[in-house]
C-alpha cells in the first residue's frame, strides 16, 4: 500500500511540475505588451494616466484605446513580413497614436498634469542612461 501511495505521489508531483512549466514563460523571455501583466501594475495598467484623477468614463475610454493599441502591437509582433526595425517603427507609431487619442479624453488640467509627469519620467530616464554610461568600463562596448 505504501508503495502505491509513493508512486501516486511521485506521479502527481511530476504532473504538477509539468503543468506549472507549461503555464510559466521561459526565464528571460520578453513578453512585451501583455495586457494581463499590465493590469497587475499599480493603476491597473494605466501608467501615468492613473495619476491624473480620471473619471470612470475616462478610465473606460483610455483602457479601450490602449487595449486596441495592444491588439495592434500584437499583430505587428506576429507579422512575419516585417523586420525588427519595421516592427519597432510601427509599434512606436501605434503607441504615439494611442497616446494622442487618450490625451484627447483628458481635461485641459489633466493634460497639463500628464505633460508634467511625462517630462519628469523622461528626465528620470535620461538620468539613468547617464548613470549607466558612468558605470560602463572604458574601452568596452555596452552589452545589448
Amino acid at each position: 500500500m505504501k508503495k502505491i501511495l509513493t508512486i501516486a505521489a511521485v506521479i502527481l508531483t511530476g504532473t504538477c511540475v509539468l503543468f506549472a512549466a507549461e503555464q510559466a514563460p521561459a526565464k528571460g523571455m520578453k513578453d512585451k505588451g501583455k495586457q494581463s501583466e499590465n493590469m497587475k501594475r499599480p493603476g491597473g495598467g494605466m501608467g501615468l494616466y492613473s495619476q491624473v484623477n480620471l473619471t470612470e468614463e475616462q478610465k473606460s475610454k483610455i483602457q479601450e484605446i490602449f487595449k486596441n493599441a495592444g491588439d495592434q502591437m500584437k499583430a505587428v509582433r506576429n507579422d512575419t513580413t516585417l523586420d525588427e526595425a519595421q516592427k519597432r517603427t510601427r509599434s512606436r507609431e501605434i503607441m504615439q497614436t494611442a497616446q494622442k487619442q487618450a490625451d484627447e479624453v483628458l481635461t485641459p488640467e489633466q493634460k497639463t498634469k500628464i505633460d508634467q509627469l511625462r517630462a519628469q519620467k523622461q528626465e528620470e530616464m535620461k538620468k539613468q542612461i547617464r548613470e549607466k554610461k558612468k558605470e560602463k568600463p572604458e574601452g568596452k562596448p555596452a552589452a545589448n
